[in-house]
């Protein structure tokens, strides 16, 4: 095979392999797709908000931004400290570590709330979780660390519906490139590894020598890819059904 391929060699053996290609990427499709709908479960995402800091009643914070700062620092920390988490994976049956995968604390930058994202398999426990975890962590920020100036935006458990996360549609798109790709790779993999003769072209720079002639029986016997020259060199079949090609 020739070390170098160029476009023009890429698309025929694309063509040359098609079935290669549309067999691995229909399967892996269909792997995909009974994976994402039947195998994987949905995931789920609940949201709990934390304010921290008040306003006064003019609309002036009364609380001086690096104190505010601070504090935000310590309730992030102290939401994903053993002393919260351990009062919440007890009621759970989770361990550290299985708590530690589903929460996620955020807070932008020059703002007071803290968002608690909990993503689980289980809807009702996504919603729980997420409210368990914000509550506790005010409860015991006011009552360890006494500060006051901490209060949920959701008093109601429940208030916030959890919302499925991933659209089944473009992980199955997603699937089916790799299964592009993977059908590619199989059919260029299989074209290295095939040592049958594909054209005149590929005798003569592999052996240097010219080609005098192919000999068949007939014209349905040849393969596809000398059937072109066949037509091509159609006046010039002599007895015994051999093709005359021009000698150099």
């Amino acid at each position: 095979m020739r070390e170098q391929m160029d476009i023009k060699e890429f698309f025929r053996i694309f063509k040359r392999r098609l079935v290669t290609i549309l067999i691995t990427t229909i399967c892996i499709s269909l792997l995909s797709g009974a994976a994402i709908f039947f195998l994987l479960k949905p995931t789920y995402e609940a949201k709990e908000y934390i304010l921290i800091g008040n306003f006064g009643y003019d609309g002036e914070v009364y609380t001086d931004t690096q104190t505010i700062n601070r504090l935000i620092a310590s309730t992030v920390d102290f939401i994903t400290s053993p002393i919260v988490l351990e009062t919440v994976q007890d009621q759970f049956n989770l361990s550290p570590e299985e708590m530690e995968e589903r929460i996620t604390v955020k807070n932008n930058s020059d703002s007071q709330i803290i968002s608690i994202v909990i993503r689980d398999k289980d809807m009702e426990r996504s919603s729980e979780l997420a409210h368990l975890l914000a509550t506790t962590s005010v409860e015991k920020m006011k009552s360890s660390l006494e500060m006051e100036d901490i209060t949920m935006l959701n008093k109601k458990e429940g208030s916030n519906k959890p919302e499925k996360v991933g659209n089944p549609i473009v992980n199955l798109m997603i699937g089916t490139m790799v299964g592009l790709f993977c059908g590619i790779g199989l059919a260029l993999l299989k074209d290295h590894w095939d040592d049958s003769v594909q054209s005149v072209v590929q005798i003569e720079e592999e052996l240097g020598l010219p080609v005098l002639g192919v000999v068949v029986s007939t014209k349905d016997d040849l393969p596809k890819v000398y059937r072109k020259q066949f037509r091509e060199s159609k006046g010039n079949v002599g007895k015994g059904g051999e093709i005359h090609a021009k000698s150099h």
